[in-house]
């Protein structure tokens, strides 16, 4: 693959999105993984699990886990694909879209700078029902 038509300056400010992305899913993803996993009642108080806690209220944290939890595969797809866009600005192949080769519009870089496919080629690959 040919390298990007990215200015250095312009790399280096996605390199800057992307850094600060990391770190904001970073932290998210630790609070949502410490709230799921939040121990509640007597348990929390250091009794042993469920001593004291009523139905409803083990029913309320089972729903606020399952919601954390749900949220915590979403924000690590991205930032998965963030820390794979960080890794192509090394290796010179950010802004190229991976199946055609063709550039990645600045437009489409600004909304979604993990993209790894142009807008063409992505709607293909949604269409064929896969990311």
């Amino acid at each position: 693959m040919t390298k990007a038509t990215l200015t250095t300056q312009e790399l280096r400010e996605y390199r800057g999105r992307l850094m600060s992305l990391v770190a904001r899913l970073d932290a998210g993803l630790s609070e949502l993984r410490n709230e799921a996993l939040r121990p509640v009642g007597a348990e929390a108080a250091g009794g042993p699990p469920d001593a004291s806690v009523h139905d409803a209220d083990r029913g309320s944290r089972a729903a606020d886990e399952e919601l954390a939890l749900g949220l915590l595969g979403p924000a690590e797809v991205i930032l998965a694909e963030a820390n794979a866009a960080l890794k192509r600005i090394e290796g010179g192949t950010f802004g190229r879209c991976e199946d055609c080769g063709k550039p990645i519009t600045r437009t489409r870089l600004d909304a979604l700078p993990y993209a790894r496919r142009c807008i063409r080629c992505a709607r293909g690959t949604e269409a064929a029902g896969a990311l």
